[in-house]
């Protein structure tokens, strides 16, 4: 299982905090440590969204044809699904909690996210349909098994676990699934898939919230920004002290905010599915209070390489990175 979405995209460039005196999700942070987002709601709130996004996902994968190209170039269906089930020889979510229970140290270098997706994709070329949803159920059932082991240890939610952009919280790696969950459903459609569950859509867009807000408060960026379609969406507020997350009503104006014409759209710019200058050309996509988005900016001299990265990293850069451009297409 993923700590960006997917069993092989998390590695450490740091080493993990200390895992004592951690705040069950259910109960407000002790003095001394900050808010972690969407770690701090309930946890039966949290595991109830990363299990029907996992099922959404499922219901996709199983209406695609594995054999059809996918959106992205040179990936059929099958090697998008491949790359996002749980699979024998990548237990991530075992690693994790081992992370957080202190018995094992995280790696010492980032994983080669190209090389390890370019081994996974090759030794499972000849998956049928059946292998590939039975590899998706697996992953569920190891979510689900990762919620239990917080609910008996509540201290283990918010203890900080390795990945591609340094330690961040156990729940908010579980969370971040749903980014990617969502990204890679979009890029079924061509495979015949239809159009993802709503609700799948917009825990990838609470997922693109929440991560961008640990970074922030990892890196001392002080933010409040929200990414809201017509319907609304979500918010973070990061300090060096923590981050909270929280729902955005569509008519809610007044913060920084990428507003997009619609959550879909709103993912396929963070992740590099669409070409961001044209968007806000047209306005699909429009940016409020652009002084207040670019406090995210030097987000980027701390992860290196964006955009195109999984989905941690690229969380961390899009933000920032399209006020480069906005400045000159939006007036």
């Amino acid at each position: 299982m993923p700590a960006t979405a997917h069993p092989h995209d998390a590695a450490a460039d740091d080493e993990p905090g200390a895992a004592a005196a951690h705040p069950g999700p259910d109960r407000p942070a002790p003095a001394g440590q900050g808010p972690r987002g969407a770690a701090d709601l309930p946890l039966g709130e949290q595991r109830e969204r990363a299990l029907a996004a996992w099922d959404a996902f499922r219901r996709t994968a199983a209406a695609a044809d594995p054999d059809a190209p996918s959106r992205l170039p040179g990936w059929t269906g099958r090697d998008v699904v491949a790359h996002l089930a749980s699979w024998p020889e990548e237990p991530l979510l075992t690693r994790l909690l081992a992370e957080a229970r202190g018995e094992r140290a995280t790696a010492a270098e980032p994983l080669d996210q190209d090389a390890a997706n370019a081994a996974l994709i090759a030794a499972h070329r000849d998956a049928t349909r059946d292998d590939l949803l039975a590899a998706l159920d697996a992953g569920r059932a190891r979510i689900d098994d990762a919620f239990a082991a917080v609910a008996a240890d509540p201290g283990l939610g918010t203890t900080p676990t390795g990945s591609q952009v340094g330690p961040v919280p156990l729940l908010t790696q579980l969370g971040a699934i749903a980014y990617e969950l969502a990204v890679h459903a979009l890029d079924l459609a061509p495979c015949g898939a239809a159009k993802p569950d709503p609700a799948l859509l917009d825990a990838g867009l609470l997922a693109l919230a929440d991560i961008t807000g640990a970074l922030a408060a990892r890196h001392g960026v002080a933010a409040d920004t929200a990414l809201a379609d017509p319907d609304g969406g979500w918010a973070f507020v990061a300090s060096a002290d923590g981050w909270t997350v929280r729902r955005v009503a569509a008519d809610e104006r007044g913060i920084p905010a990428v507003r997009g014409a619609s959550t879909a759209l709103l993912l396929d710019a963070s992740a590099g599915r669409r070409a961001v200058p044209p968007l806000l050309v047209k306005r699909d996509l429009r940016l409020d209070n652009l002084a207040g988005l670019l406090a995210l900016a030097p987000l980027l001299d701390h992860v290196p390489g964006l955009p195109g990265g999984p989905a941690l990293r690229v969380a961390a850069g899009w933000l920032g990175g399209i006020g480069r451009t906005i400045s000159r297409l939006q007036r």
